[in-house]
């Protein structure tokens, strides 16, 4: 059984609706699955989230909690905010500053009538999932570290035993070390209480960690849905390529008799592509690099000339190389033990089975979407 199902749905801003938010958004969550939404800044992912919780009114579409409909534009149905049976939690932590760490969990008990007693034991016993002390539940939000705010923010969430438990990048305002730390205990939490949730994110690794299944988002529509490794594996589209870290190695123009690389030398068969113009992808983590010239494992095929180190990092045990491929920056990590340095002349190499060939498109990378002019991969 669903516990979440949406169908087209549709969300506009501005005085004649000019700027759609999301776009025919169609998706399901199971019972006790997670489902992250992930994609830049802009995609639509939050105003989606944004439209499930009852805080915006989207313009058409129909929401359906397990067999209530709580949205439906055509039948003028909006079930408001407090009765959705949702838990919230925020990027911000959105805490009563007045109130105790105690008082903030206790509030959506408090609001459902509970008597003192269930608050007190619904409470400690989430407060111990949660990992806070009571000491900590004695004091305010401005007394407490952002840790342990989005804790009780979490703890919040999860005492009232809600339906459905939103999460609205909970983590992005967290250092990376507490960022990590708290996803692990998000993925414990869910794992331990099966609840069902929608997670919204930019955060790649995030996504991959936490869904169970995976939603990418351009332009207010989800492009690809489903497991994290067949995101990971197989992306549908260049776009969503680029957000699983996938890099331009080349791009290829073929002809009635032979083919053409308009941005490097590429050497070796070309590989099949979509119509007589593509682009070839592979993630930073798959390509082999080598002096130019070297010999490089039988199982390379696919060999890219022309490239020069333009820059070089030191990472510990590692090595960050950026490589200047007629302009385009790619950004590598190799074992340190392999020296190189700016100026090197090197050829990139690739396996088949890591190569994604794409349509090349005269529509301009989304600003935060990683383009092959930068260096992070």
């Amino acid at each position: 059984m669903s516990d979440l199902k949406v169908k087209d749905l549709r969300k506009a801003f501005g005085s004649h609706g000019g700027i759609v938010a999301v776009d025919d958004v169609t998706l399901e969550v199971p019972q006790a699955e997670m489902l992250v939404l992930v994609g830049p800044s802009g995609c639509g992912k939050s105003t989606t989230l944004r439209c499930l919780a009852g805080l915006e009114n989207p313009d058409a579409g129909v929401i359906e909690f397990g067999d209530q409909t709580i949205f439906d534009a055509s039948r003028r149905i909006a079930v408001p905010i407090h009765r959705r049976d949702i838990g919230l939690v925020f990027q911000n932590y959105a805490l009563w500053p007045h109130m105790t760490g105690w008082d903030n969990i206790a509030f959506p008990l408090r609001s459902r009538w509970a008597s003192r007693e269930e608050q007190r034991r619904r409470i400690a016993a989430v407060a111990e999932v949660v990992d806070l002390d009571r000491r900590l539940l004695d004091k305010r939000p401005a007394q407490l570290s952002g840790g342990q705010q989005q804790r009780v923010a979490l703890a919040r969430a999860l005492v009232a035993e809600p339906k459905i438990v939103m999460f609205d990048e909970p983590l992005s305002n967290l250092d990376a070390a507490l960022r990590e730390q708290l996803r692990s205990e998000i993925r414990r939490l869910h794992e331990e209480i099966r609840f069902t949730g929608v997670y919204v994110t930019h955060d790649l690794s995030e996504a991959m960690a936490l869904g169970d299944r995976v939603a990418a988002m351009t332009d207010g529509t989800i492009v690809q849905i489903g497991r994290p490794e067949e995101l990971f594996a197989t992306p549908a589209t260049s776009r969503i390529a680029r957000m699983m870290g996938y890099r331009r190695l080349c791009a290829i123009n073929r002809g009635a008799d032979r083919w053409t690389s308009t941005d490097c030398v590429f050497a070796g068969p070309a590989p099949d592509g979509p119509g007589p113009s593509y682009e070839l992808l592979a993630r930073p983590d798959r390509i082999t690099i080598a002096a130019e010239g070297t010999a490089v494992p039988s199982d390379h095929e696919y060999r890219v000339r022309g490239g020069v180190v333009a820059g070089v990092g030191y990472l510990g045990n590692e090595q960050e190389l950026i490589v200047d491929l007629g302009g385009r920056h790619l950004r590598l990590v190799v074992p340190l033990g392999r020296t190189f340095a700016p100026g090197d002349r090197v050829d990139l190499t690739a396996r088949p089975a890591d190569i994604r060939a794409f349509p090349l498109s005269d529509k301009p990378e989304h600003p935060d979407t990683p383009s092959d002019q930068e260096t992070e991969a």
